[in-house]
């Protein structure tokens, strides 16, 4: 039966911040954060009879707001194919690259442990952001992911694997992870 009586209002005030700083998270930049987390909530309340009370209403806005990232990401990475087939077209054209406009906020970011998890794959890198940035459980990841709970430790598993990995080829250190990724089974549900 779904829930109709939601306090949009009240969700906001209640979950902005948290959904904000996942995004960040997630985006790597202020303006795609603020962008994502207000869609989160623009989605919610044009769609908040779709909330059926199975979670608890921020596993539900998270799995919103993963949504909004994977199809932006999708979208962003169909423009930069489409560019790359310009670009390749264009043989004759000087090949310069526009500058960015790289704040020191989004440096430090690129720099950063979270620049790395955002090179993972999106189940691994979606896991991890829920599991260490928000602090969800593990079965409140599964629910925001919508996927199994052995889904959602098999992920977490391999990305802090993967993410060693990526840490240590760039000659970081990676003694702050966890020696063995099952090492945070301990706080899994």
């Amino acid at each position: 039966m779904p829930n109709q009586s939601l306090d949009i209002d009240e969700i906001i005030h209640q979950y902005f911040a948290r959904i904000h700083r996942a995004a960040l998270v997630l985006s790597g930049n202020p303006w795609d954060a603020d962008d994502l987390a207000q869609e989160t909530f623009l989605v919610l309340s044009r769609q908040s009879d779709r909330f059926e009370g199975r979670s608890s209403i921020y596993t539900y806005l998270y799995g919103i707001l993963l949504n909004l990232d994977r199809r932006e990401r999708r979208r962003y990475g169909m423009r930069r194919r489409k560019l790359q087939v310009l670009w390749d077209n264009e043989p004759s054209q000087p090949r310069t690259t526009p500058a960015a406009d790289a704040t020191a906020e989004v440096t430090e970011w690129k720099r950063s442990l979270w620049g790395r998890v955002a090179e993972l794959p999106d189940g691994q890198r979606q896991a991890l952001v829920l599991r260490f940035s928000e602090q969800l459980r593990y079965d409140e990841i599964a629910a925001a992911l919508d996927c199994p709970l052995g889904t959602v430790k098999s992920r977490i598993f391999h990305g802090l694997l993967a993410l060693r990995k990526l840490m240590e080829a760039a000659g970081e250190d990676a003694r702050l992870m966890p020696e063995h990724p099952n090492e945070d089974m301990s706080r899994a549900i």
